[in-house]
């Protein structure tokens, strides 16, 4: 690889637990088939075309809206708070949007997703999306373990204040 295009590694960080070890790939995985599979059902199976031509055109880009830019919102807070804030140690982090769901990176992603299903009224996509939870569930309960293991009654207690993925909206 050329010097500059190496991918950053944060296997030298101390206050990173790790993460399962086909995450990035499976995520990237996902992806394609998601993109793959949405593209196709809206222009080549068109297997909802009459619903989606029975829906007014401005609905699916007013309603996704929210969702796209709360994903946003909740996936750049968490990537700054875990990338770009180096700790002495590893710790429970309880604030910020960590203080409202224990992963707010992947509940950023899944709500992103979830937008763009809704734009697309794609069944194809929304298949793929319930294959994406169970994807996000899945790396999230091995993180977990991880946590756990180094962490331990500190993380146990966190993870019975601060729900999974759906935000708790008051403290």
């Amino acid at each position: 690889m050329v010097e500059g295009h190496k991918r950053k590694s944060h296997e030298h960080r101390k206050d990173l637990a790790g993460e399962y070890r086909w995450s990035d790939t499976g995520q990237f995985i996902l992806f394609l088939v998601f993109i793959i599979g949405m593209t196709a059902d809206v222009f080549v199976l068109k297997l909802f075309s009459m619903w989606q031509a029975a829906v007014p055109w401005y609905l699916p880009p007013l309603i996704c809206l929210p969702f796209v830019i709360s994903g946003v919102y909740f996936g750049y807070k968490a990537h700054k708070k875990i990338f770009e804030e180096e700790r002495t140690k590893l710790m429970v982090i309880t604030t910020g949007v960590f203080a409202r769901t224990r992963h707010p990176l992947y509940f950023g992603i899944i709500l992103i997703y979830l937008g763009f299903v809704i734009l697309s009224l794609s069944v194809v996509a929304l298949v793929i999306f319930f294959v994406l939870l169970v994807f996000y569930y899945y790396i999230s309960r091995y993180e977990e373990q991880i946590l756990q293991t180094k962490l331990g009654d500190e993380y146990i207690s966190y993870m019975k204040e601060v729900p999974m993925f759906l935000p708790k909206i008051r403290k």
